[in-house]
């Protein structure tokens, strides 16, 4: 079977285990759209409390619902899923199959974000379209496509080096805690950058992270005006991560090696 094949099979894989637990889906589905309701109150009471000029109230809604869209179709259960392997000893087995690990997960990642895409954001499109419409221009629509898929790069790549520390800590726990910590501070993923206080904000520039969340849905909204410096950035900072990956990759490897003989 040839490489092609195994990738549109993986990605098949991907797709069906969501559907294995529907009752999980259902229960995710009416989460979004609790979250989505309850933000969309918390925001219309500041705002109609307070005089903010950063962003009106329509595209800060807009960066909420988009926030949590793409955060359903990242790869997030990366590195929880290296964790339960490190722990329970499978992953040595793993490690010596022919086919790679790491293309193993990428592609059943793509076939469980497609699977979200469709289904599990459903409910997200009825809410967007009904309460702010369908004014997304074609080409930042494009542009939101480039650079999001950029982002979902390097979001794999940043789980599989925090599911690689899980060699040294054999628990998952804390590393979560900082990975979710990380997120939610240096990408945006609650609030637009925008809103930080200004030293703030000049600081989350050294990151690469507000790329996953800020920049990415600044784009589709046409609010990102450095979308050429984003994709170069970005595009540098996944070769950076990459080379962090295999370089704590290879040091693991060899401990095994060293360990078991």
């Amino acid at each position: 079977m040839n490489k092609a094949n195994i990738r549109k099979r993986l990605i098949k894989i991907g797709f069906i285990v969501n559907q294995i637990y529907s009752e999980a889906i259902i229960i995710r589905i009416i989460s979004n759209f609790l979250f989505i309701v309850i933000q969309y109150y918390i925001w219309k009471s500041i705002y109609e409390n307070n005089n903010l000029n950063i962003l009106s109230f329509k595209l800060m809604f807009s960066y909420v619902v988009i926030a949590q869209m793409i955060s359903n179709v990242y790869p997030s259960q990366v590195s929880g899923r290296i964790g339960y392997m490190v722990k329970s000893g499978d992953i040595v087995f793993t490690l010596l199959n022919p086919y790679s690990f790491i293309g193993q997960l990428f592609f059943e990642n793509i076939g469980s974000s497609i699977f979200k895409l469709l289904i599990l954001n459903i409910p997200l499109y009825i809410f967007y379209i009904i309460y702010l419409g369908l004014n997304l221009l074609f080409m930042n629509i494009v542009k939101f496509i480039i650079i999001f898929l950029l982002c979902y790069i390097f979001y794999f790549i940043f789980e599989l080096i925090f599911g690689i520390m899980s060699f040294y800590t054999t628990s998952q726990w804390g590393i979560q805690n900082l990975k979710y910590a990380i997120i939610t501070l240096l990408a945006g993923r609650i609030i637009p950058i925008n809103f930080y206080p200004k030293f703030l904000a000049k600081i989350m520039d050294f990151f690469p992270f507000k790329y996953l969340y800020n920049d990415v849905i600044m784009t589709i909204l046409g609010k990102n005006y450095n979308f050429s410096r984003s994709v170069v950035l970005l595009s540098v900072n996944i070769i950076i991560f990459f080379i962090i990956y295999r370089f704590f990759l290879n040091k693991v490897v060899k401990k095994l090696t060293i360990q078991g003989g």
